[in-house]
């Protein structure tokens, strides 16, 4: 079986930062009073946050606030403009996007500091060729050079699915990006899928001397986490954290949470607090155990259960002597 390097510390280029990252993400779809979240919360996320084009443009967010992290990720706004749903979402419905266009997010991208690290993602287009997808993104990249480029790649078929062959042909044209991104959900329709075209990616990157970090955008729970970063993702976001408790490496009810960590007595606005300053704890400690297993490449680093563990590792070992 060929030897694929899947997981080790990579470089943001520009940037100098250096991965896994796993980024706690704001968003108005979805998320009530996402604002006031973030204000109750900022004084406790230091090193990476997510904020979207879409929200800073109509300021349903502070934008003078948002630079309280070390690097910053701003998204898009295609996730905003749009009334699909995330793989997290409970609902898929209820969202009423306002106007959005590449005129408008690169108005708001003019306006941006240089008061953090950030990390630029291109203005995305659905169903074009991958190759005018990656013209349009090194034009609007060209224009702000010191941001890192994070280049989020849309299948350019009318049926929403990677033509992966065809990608990894082309994945050469990504030369000059820091990173390259994909939304979890586009990349299958099953966890196996999605592992396997990740863990292609990968390999392809690796055969062309791309050592990019791959990013995984809309994919912010610990076990999902674990299992693409051991196919070779490096950065992920997702809201998630801000919908869910976690526990065990798995997401449950906020109101659950309540229960299971004895905060019953609490307001549900104190327990959600609670639970938000929980996550962000649980997030970086699984970052610092990716760490260690890019060190030690043993899977007992992540304290999952034994059933748990030996599902991930019956996966990967599927993944690995089908060879792709």
């Amino acid at each position: 079986m060929e030897k694929v390097t899947l997981c080790e510390e990579r470089v943001i280029s520009i940037i100098e930062t250096s991965t896994p990252v796993l980024i706690p993400s704001f968003s108005s779809k979805g998320i009530k009073q996402f604002d006031k979240t973030f204000y109750s919360l900022k004084d406790y996320l230091s090193e990476v946050t997510l904020f979207s084009a879409y929200d800073l443009y109509y300021k349903l967010v502070d934008k003078e606030l948002i630079y309280e992290t070390d690097m910053l990720f701003i998204d898009s706004g295609g996730y905003e403009a749009s009334i699909e749903p995330d793989l997290s979402e409970i609902y898929g419905f209820g969202h009423n996007p306002n106007d959005w266009k590449e005129e408008l997010y690169l108005n708001q991208i003019d306006t941006l500091e240089e008061l953090s690290n950030i990390v630029l993602i291109n203005y995305d287009y659905p169903k074009i060729p991958f190759s005018e997808q990656v013209n349009r993104a090194k034009s609007i990249f060209t224009k702000y050079p010191s941001f890192a480029s994070d280049f989020l790649i849309k299948p350019d078929t009318i049926f929403g699915k990677f033509d992966m062959e065809k990608l990894l042909e082309d994945l050469q044209l990504c030369s000059n990006f820091s990173v390259i991104g994909f939304t979890e959900k586009e990349l299958g329709l099953s966890v196996f899928e999605r592992c396997r075209n990740i863990y292609k990616i990968r390999k392809r990157l690796n055969q062309i001397g791309l050592n990019k970090p791959i990013h995984i955008f809309g994919c912010l729970d610990p076990l999902n986490i674990i299992t693409y970063f051991l196919c070779g993702a490096d950065i992920f976001d997702g809201l998630s954290w801000l919908r869910y408790g976690f526990q065990s490496n798995r997401p449950i009810y906020i109101n659950s949470y309540a229960i299971s960590s004895g905060k019953w007595m609490y307001t549900n606005d104190e327990v959600r607090i609670i639970t938000y300053l929980e996550n962000i704890k649980i997030l970086n400690a699984l970052k610092h155990k990716m760490k260690l297993y890019i060190k030690e490449k043993d899977l007992s680093v992540f304290e999952l259960d034994q059933q748990t563990e030996t599902e991930i590792f019956n996966l990967m070992e599927i993944i690995k002597e089908e060879g792709f």
